[in-house]
């Protein structure tokens, strides 16, 4: 699907795996490797709906999955390139619109999802960075097909970066029931706006993630947009080693003070810290 797989170690093909987005990787894939072009193409207008961009941004590239929420990263497609967002007149005001046009080579087939994924200076990239989605109607997911009778579609998404300022924190520490499984990949917090009920949801409503937790018990402090005004689930996910991205398992969560095995809402403070959101989880 791309030469990420030639191009990098075991290290970091689990780096990888962990929602870690190399970008680095995925400019040195443009090299011509005498591989035929492939047929079909996919154009979009990303329309910005404010001149809002954060001053950390590294990159803005389209992704297009064939399945989503994806088994794995490397699964989806990726541009080469970031969006030109420099081209934007940031001097505009609050509300002003910008269109930057993109396009992607794609093989023929059907894709499930298309967005934008936020790449900053400051923090590796992951799953918590997709700011932008295509929805359909069903407020699911839109999905295009890319077939020889209709080799170019055109379609279009709306960005707005403000989804990736998080100016405020929530701090508190982990407590597991035990040591870290021998077979465990990855353990994860992460916060979302909405508790979700569907496996799609965990991706749509995902705020902030944190992949370090390497500790028992393990302090946090997670970075969160106050814009929401409240996070209204913190969840500590694992996920064992060859497995894929759809098959994280939760395994505790912040719990209401009040009503013990509900979720717990959590007030967030603009350009401030909360304190005291502990967690107990328990391994598999």
């Amino acid at each position: 699907m791309n030469c990420l797989g030639k191009r990098m170690t075991k290290t970091k093909i689990i780096l990888f795996l962990l929602v870690t987005v190399v970008i680095g990787a995925w400019l040195e894939c443009n090299i011509d490797h005498g591989i035929a072009p492939l047929p079909g193409k996919l154009g979009v207008d990303v329309i910005f709906i404010n001149s809002r961009i954060p001053e950390n941004t590294e990159g803005i590239y389209l992704f297009v999955a064939p399945k989503f929420p994806p088994h794995a990263i490397n699964e989806l497609y990726l541009s080469p390139n970031s969006l030109p967002f420099w081209q934007i007149d940031r001097s505009a005001g609050e509300f002003a619109r910008d269109t930057i046009y993109t396009e992607i080579a794609l093989p023929f087939g059907h894709y499930e999802a298309i967005g934008l994924w936020w790449y900053n200076t400051e923090t590796e990239s992951n799953l918590a960075d997709v700011f932008t989605l295509k929805i359909a109607p069903n407020f699911l997911p839109a999905s295009i097909d890319i077939t020889p009778e209709e080799p170019y579609v055109r379609t279009e998404l709306w960005a707005n970066l403000t989804r990736v300022e998080r100016d405020a924190f929530i701090e508190g520490t982990i407590h597991f029931d035990g040591p870290f499984p021998p077979n465990t990949l990855a353990t994860a917090i992460g916060a979302y706006f909405r508790k979700p009920q569907k496996d799609v949801e965990y991706l749509i409503y995902l705020l902030s993630m944190d992949f370090s937790i390497n500790e028992n018990p393990y302090h946090y402090k997670l970075p969160v947009p106050s814009r929401y005004g409240a996070i209204e689930y913190l969840a500590v996910f694992w996920l064992s080693e060859r497995s894929g991205l759809d098959d994280f398992r939760t395994i505790g969560f912040y719990e209401d003070p009040e009503n013990p095995g509900q979720p717990g809402k959590i007030k967030i403070v603009p350009n401030g810290t909360v304190k005291g959101y502990d967690i107990y989880a328990h391994w598999p």
